[in-house]
């Protein structure tokens, strides 16, 4: 509960960032969309990362118990297909040459397409989490986010990439899927009956991966508001 606690706070942090970037610097409609997806996650993790312990302890919601409710991975992995998506068509958008966006997005709609299919047929949905959908899915983001980073190393952008809203997500959004695919390979040993241990591993790297991800978020918030421009 600790840890989430301050997942939640640096979650709210970024997106209550973001809004007022808007709101002073009107920023883009790729700006727009990324703050809007940032209150969906603070929402959705309020939600469904607090609900088992609202199972668990408040009487109000005894009837969730010996139902799905009581566990959030089911929910948590419809959320990665979300996320993933997310994430791939906001940088995709920012890639220039028509034949990269366009494998790139060849290859976004056939991770969805598996992924969805692999959460139906080959993964226990409710209660296992997919290393190797997260890992594909972590690959395929590094590949388009180092193709715009790429991109901006050729072009007088990279002069200015202080000022570029994107700079900062893709950083963010690059080290914490490559932190946390690691240790979601050994998942099946997240219980403190099996290894409490690795529990406690697990969850700091994850904190972690979170904090510094939403910090890279709002400090690109901030410098660009301070810039007066957006990407």
């Amino acid at each position: 509960m600790y840890y989430q606690l301050i997942i939640n706070f640096f979650e709210i942090v970024a997106a209550v960032s973001g809004t007022i970037f808007l709101i002073k610097c009107r920023g883009s409609n790729h700006s727009r969309y990324l703050v809007y997806f940032l209150w969906f996650t603070v929402f959705f993790e309020l939600i469904f990362a607090w609900l088992p312990y609202g199972v668990e302890i408040y009487e109000s919601l005894a009837f969730l118990r010996n139902s799905i409710f009581e566990e959030n991975i089911w929910i948590y992995n419809l959320y990665d297909i979300v996320s993933f998506s997310f994430y791939m068509i906001f940088f995709i958008s920012f890639i220039e040459r028509q034949k990269i966006r366009k494998m790139a997005m060849i290859a976004v709609s056939s991770f969805v397409i598996y992924l969805i299919l692999s959460l139906i047929f080959f993964v226990d949905f409710s209660t296992e989490v997919s290393s190797i959908n997260f890992s594909l899915g972590s690959l395929i983001l590094l590949i388009i986010i180092a193709s715009f980073f790429f991109q901006m190393l050729q072009s007088e952008k990279i002069l200015n990439f202080y000022k570029i809203i994107p700079f900062y997500i893709g950083i963010g959004a690059l080290i914490f899927h490559l932190s946390v695919a690691p240790i979601l390979i050994y998942s099946k040993y997240y219980s403190n009956a099996k290894s409490p241990e690795f529990v406690k591993v697990y969850d700091l790297i994850l904190t972690t991966a979170n904090i510094f991800m939403y910090t890279c978020y709002t400090i690109g918030f901030i410098i660009c508001l301070k810039k007066k421009k957006s990407y």
